[in-house]
C-alpha cells in the first residue's frame, strides 16, 4: 500500500485541505511524536512558510522551561518531566508494619529526540526569532496510576506516554479505520502501518502533501469514534483549552501563526477555525507541579519498553534523521543498525561477517520491493537480520541475534542537560535524604562511619541509602571491608561470617562533583534515589531472566538496599529461574546467596520470609539433583566449585529446613564422583572432602585417589586443595592420604616434585598453623627425621621454592664441573 493509497474521495481531500491552510495566516501541521519524516518535512516547510507564531502542543504550564530546553549545551534525547502530589493523602504501608498518611506522587514524561516535530520547531523558532507559545493544558495523572505505597515499583514506568501524544498510540492505533487498512496492507499492527504509509511511503512526498495524506488519515479515524468517548478520555477537554490558546495568538493582526500539534487534534482544531473569534480567553493552566529538564535514554524512549505513544526502534530513526540530506537515508540507517547487530553478536560468540550485512541489505531491499514500498523500514530490517544472521539452532543462535538485533534497533544513547536545566528531582533528593541522615559531609577527606544495624533503625536507613548510591555508582561512599560487587564477602570464599551476614557496617563518605554529574545521567531513571535503584534493579532481573544465581544476586541486592517490597515480586521470576535453570553452578551460588541473605535478616532481627526459605530450598534441591552435571567441570572454571559444594554441605548439616535433604545428597554426590574422575581432580577432591564432611568418605579412598591423580603435574595439588576445602582434618584424620603425599614428596622425581609443588601449598595454605604442625610431626615420624628437620616438610612459598631450586641446580653444575669426569665415564 502506498500513500495515495488511502482511498480518500476528492470532497474529503478537499476538506482536509481547508482545515489545514497550510497557504493561510493561520495553518495546522499534523505531526506524530518521534516521527523522522514527521520532522524531515516540518523541517522543510518551516522556512517555506516563516510564521512569526509558532504553537506547539505542549502543556502551557511548562513554557517558563523553554531556555533550558533549547540550551544549545544540551543534547536530545531529554524529557520535561512533571511531578504531582495529589492533595489527599492515603493511608500507606511501611516497612516496619505501622501506617502513615502519606500524599502519593505521579510523574509524566515529555521526551524529546532529535526528530521530534516538536523539538525541531523549538529549533526553528529560536533560530529564526518567532515566538513561541506551549496550548495545551497539563493535568495529572489519573489516580489509578499514583503510587500506592514506598514499597511499589516506581510509578513512572505506568506514567510513560499518558500525556503527550495520547492520541497517536491511544485512538489512531484502535480506530477501526485503522484495523481496516492493516488488513488491507498485510501491516501487523498500527506501527508498521504508519511506517509503510508515512515514513517509507511519505520520504519523497511533498512538505504539504504528506500533511494533506496524514490529514485525512486523521479525519477518517476522528469518524470512528463517539464525542462521549472523545470526551470520557480528555480529547474535548484539551482540545477546547487549546482553541482557546489558538485564539489568543490569531487575534494578532498581520502575523502568520502555525499550529504543530497531534493530527488528530490538528484535524479537529482546523475544522473549527471560524469560531475561534469567539472563544473566551484560555484560563490558566495553574496545576500545581514540580517540572524539571531531565535526561531520556533511547531504551526508555523505544515504544516497547517505555514510552507508549513513541515510535520502537529510536537508534533505527536517528540513523535515519542524522542521514536525512543523502538520497535514501533508510538504507544508510538499514546498514548501520545490520552491521552494529553483527558487532554485538560477534561478542557473544556469532561468527558473523560484513558479507553477512551485504547479503541482509539486499534482502532488505527485495523485501520491501515485493511489499510495494519505496524505502527500507524496521519491519524490513527485522526479517531481514532474522533470515541472513540466524545460522545453527534457532534457540541459541537465533536468541543472541534477536538480542543484538533489539539493542541495534533501539541504542542505548543518553541525553545530556546544560547548565540552564538545574539541579534535576533526583539531585534534590540526594541531597535532602543525606543531609536528614548526617551523611552529607561540608567537604575535605572522606568521613568514617560505623553503623550498627541491629541496634538502630536510622543505621539501617543510612545503610539502605549508602547501598543504593553504591549501586547507582555515584562514588559517593565506600564501604570498608566490603567483599564482592553483590556484598556477599570475599569472592568464593566458604567463611561462615562475612560483611554480608556482619550487623556492623562500616564506611567511608565523600562529596565530590562527580556525584552530581552521576546523578544528572540517572535523572531519567527516577525522581529519588530509591526509585532510580529499584528501576536499575528490576532492569538487572530482567536481563538476568532464566539465570537463577543472576536474579539471586539482584534479590540480595535489594535486601542490601531496602527495597523489600521489590524483592518480593522478584521472587516469582526467581521461582522460575529456579525451576528452568540447567546450570548447576548457577543454581547453588542462588542457593549460597539466599541463604546469606537469610542469615543477614535473622542477624538485624528482622520477621523470618518464607518466600525466602522456600526459594533457597529449592535453589538447593535442584543444584543437588544437578551434582553429576557439575562433575563435569575442568579447567579454570572449576575453581569455584569447592566453594559451592561447601556451602552445600554446609546447609545439610545445618538442618535449618532450607538445606538439601541429606540422603539425596550422598546419592547424587557419589555418582558426581565417578564422573569427576575423569573431569577434574579439583572437582573429585571436592566430592570426597564434601563426602568426609557428611560422614561418608572413606580413608583408603582418599589415598587411592590422590595416587591416581596423574596426567598434569599440578594434578595431586589439585585434588588435595579440593579435599582440603571441604574436609581440611583429612590429612590428620586419614592415614592413607598422609601416607600417599609423604610417598609423592620422598619417592617421586624431584622434577614432578617441583612441579606439584605450586598446587600442593596451595592446598595446605587452606590449614592453620597447629594442623600445618600437626602433619609436619606425623609426616617426620614416617621419614624417621627430627623435630628440627621436620620443618623442611613445612610448605614454602612458590617463590621461594623456585628460588632455592635455582640456587641447587646451578650448585650441582658447578660442583661437577669442578669435579670433572666421572670414572664411569672414563670407563
Amino acid at each position: 500500500m502506498k500513500l495515495g493509497d488511502l482511498g480518500a474521495p476528492e470532497e474529503t481531500r478537499a476538506e482536509v485541505a481547508k482545515r489545514l491552510g497550510l497557504s493561510s495566516a493561520l495553518a495546522f501541521f499534523p505531526v506524530r511524536h518521534q516521527s523522522p519524516t514527521c520532522a524531515a518535512k516540518l523541517e522543510a516547510f518551516l522556512p517555506a512558510f516563516a510564521p512569526d507564531v509558532i504553537l506547539v502542543e505542549l502543556p502551557a504550564r511548562f513554557e517558563e522551561h523553554l531556555e533550558a530546553l533549547l540550551d544549545p549545551e544540551s543534547h536530545a534525547p531529554f524529557a520535561i518531566c512533571a511531578i504531582t502530589e495529589d492533595k489527599r493523602p492515603r493511608f500507606v504501608g511501611r516497612r516496619d508494619g505501622s501506617h502513615a498518611a502519606e500524599a502519593p506522587r505521579s510523574r509524566a514524561y515529555y521526551p524529546f529526540c532529535d526528530y521530534s516535530p516538536e523539538l525541531v520547531a523549538l529549533r526553528y523558532a529560536k533560530a529564526s526569532g518567532a515566538e513561541v507559545r506551549f496550548i495545551d493544558r497539563f493535568s495529572p495523572l489519573p489516580e489509578d496510576t499514583s503510587d500506592l505505597g514506598e514499597d511499589d515499583l516506581p510509578s513512572a514506568e505506568r506514567a510513560l506516554g499518558e500525556r503527550l501524544g495520547q492520541d497517536a498510540g491511544g485512538l489512531l492505533g484502535r480506530s477501526r479505520f485503522t484495523a481496516a487498512l492493516c488488513a488491507r496492507a498485510g501491516a501487523r499492527d498500527f506501527d508498521e502501518l504508519w511506517e509503510a504509509l508515512f515514513e517509507q511511503g511519505g520520504w519523497d512526498e511533498s512538505p504539504e502533501g504528506w500533511a494533506l495524506a496524514v490529514g485525512v488519515y486523521a479525519l477518517a479515524t476522528r469518524w470512528t469514534f463517539g464525542q462521549e468517548e472523545l470526551e470520557a478520555d480528555g480529547t474535548l477537554s484539551r482540545e477546547r483549552f487549546m482553541a482557546a490558546k489558538i485564539a489568543e495568538a490569531a487575534a494578532q493582526k498581520g502575523k502568520r501563526a502555525l499550529v504543530v500539534a497531534g493530527a488528530l487534534h490538528v484535524i479537529a482544531l482546523g475544522g473549527a477555525r471560524e469560531t475561534l473569534p469567539a472563544l473566551e480567553r484560555a484560563p490558566k493552566d495553574d496545576a500545581e507541579a514540580e517540572v524539571r529538564l531531565v535526561p531520556y535514554t533511547f531504551p526508555r524512549l523505544d515504544a516497547l519498553l517505555g514510552y507508549a505513544p513513541g515510535m520502537s526502534g529510536p537508534a533505527f530513526y536517528q540513523h535515519v534523521w542524522e542521514a536525512r540530506a543523502k538520497a535514501d537515508p533508510f538504507a544508510q540507517a538499514a546498514e548501520r543498525v545490520l552491521l552494529e547487530t553483527i558487532r554485538r553478536a560477534r561478542v557473544e560468540g556469532d561468527t558473523l561477517g560484513p558479507a553477512d550485512a551485504i547479503a541482509a541489505l539486499a534482502f532488505a531491499r527485495e523485501l520491501a520491493s515485493l511489499r510495494g514500498r519505496p524505502k527500507i523500514g524496521r519491519a524490513e530490517v527485522i526479517e531481514a537480520a532474522t533470515s541472513c544472521f540466524v545460522k545453527g539452532e534457532l534457540r541459541v543462535s537465533g536468541r543472541r541475534v534477536v538480542a543484538a538485533l533489539g539493542e541495534a534497533l533501539r541504542g542505548s544513547r543518553m541525553g545530556k542537560l546544560g547548565p540552564t536545566a538545574g539541579p534535576s528531582p533526583i539531585l534534590r533528593d540526594f541531597r535532602a535524604t543525606a543531609e536528614a541522615l548526617g551523611l552529607l559531609p561540608s567537604g575535605g577527606p572522606p568521613r568514617g562511619i560505623e553503623l550498627s544495624l541491629a541496634a538502630s533503625k536510622k543505621a539501617r536507613r543510612c545503610s539502605w541509602f549508602l547501598h543504593r548510591t553504591t549501586w547507582l555508582g555515584l562514588g559517593f561512599a565506600t564501604q570498608v571491608g566490603a567483599g564482592d560487587a553483590e556484598g556477599f564477602g570475599a569472592k568464593g570464599a566458604p567463611q561462615a561470617s562475612t560483611e554480608f551476614e556482619a550487623a556492623t557496617e562500616r564506611w567511608t563518605v565523600a562529596y565530590a562533583p562527580e556525584v552530581d554529574a552521576r546523578l544528572l545521567e540517572l535523572a531519567a531513571e527516577g525522581a529519588s534515589v530509591e526509585e532510580a535503584a529499584a528501576r536499575l534493579l528490576v532492569r538487572a532481573a530482567r536481563e538476568g531472566e532464566g539465570r537463577a544465581g543472576a536474579i539471586a544476586v539482584c534479590v540480595g541486592r535489594g535486601v542490601r538496599m531496602g527495597l523489600d517490597g521489590v524483592c518480593l515480586r522478584l521472587a516469582p521470576a526467581l521461582e522460575a529461574a529456579i525451576r528452568a535453570d540447567d546450570d548447576p553452578r548457577s543454581l547453588l551460588e542462588a542457593a549460597r546467596k539466599l541463604r546469606r541473605v537469610r542469615a543477614l535478616r535473622a542477624r538485624l532481627g528482622l520477621p523470618k520470609a518464607a518466600w525466602l526459605d522456600a526459594l533457597g530450598r529449592a535453589a538447593y534441591e535442584e543444584g543437588t539433583h544437578r551434582l553429576p552435571r557439575l562433575a563435569q567441570t575442568s579447567g579454570a572454571r572449576a575453581a569455584d566449585v569447592p566453594a559451592l559444594l561447601a556451602d552445600l554441605g554446609g546447609a545439610a548439616l545445618a538442618a535449618d529446613g532450607m538445606g538439601p535433604v541429606r540422603e539425596l545428597l550422598l546419592a547424587k554426590a557419589r555418582a558426581a564422583r565417578e564422573i569427576a574422575r575423569a573431569a577434574s581432580p579439583l572437582v573429585l577432591g571436592a566430592l570426597d572432602g564434601l563426602l568426609v564432611s557428611l560422614g561418608e568418605g572413606r580413608g583408603s579412598e582418599l589415598g587411592a585417589h590422590f595416587e591416581a591423580a596423574r596426567g598434569r603435574p599440578e594434578a595431586k595439588g589439585a585434588y588435595l586443595e579440593g579435599l582440603l576445602a571441604l574436609s581440611p582434618r583429612a590429612l590428620l584424620d586419614e592415614p592413607s592420604l598422609l601416607e600417599a603425599l609423604v610417598a609423592h614428596v620422598t619417592s617421586g622425581s624431584f622434577e614432578g616434585f617441583l612441579a606439584s609443588l605450586p598446587s600442593l601449598r596451595r592446598a595446605l595454605a587452606r590449614l592453620g598453623p597447629r594442623e600445618l604442625e600437626e602433619i609436619s610431626s606425623r609426616a617426620a615420624e614416617r621419614l624417621g627425621l627430627g623435630a628440627s628437620e621436620a620443618l623442611l616438610v613445612s610448605p614454602l612459598p612458590p617463590e621461594e621454592v623456585a628460588r632455592l631450586s635455582a640456587w641447587e641446580l646451578r650448585w650441582l653444575e658447578a660442583e661437577a664441573a669442578w669435579a670433572g669426569p666421572s670414572s664411569d665415564a672414563d670407563g
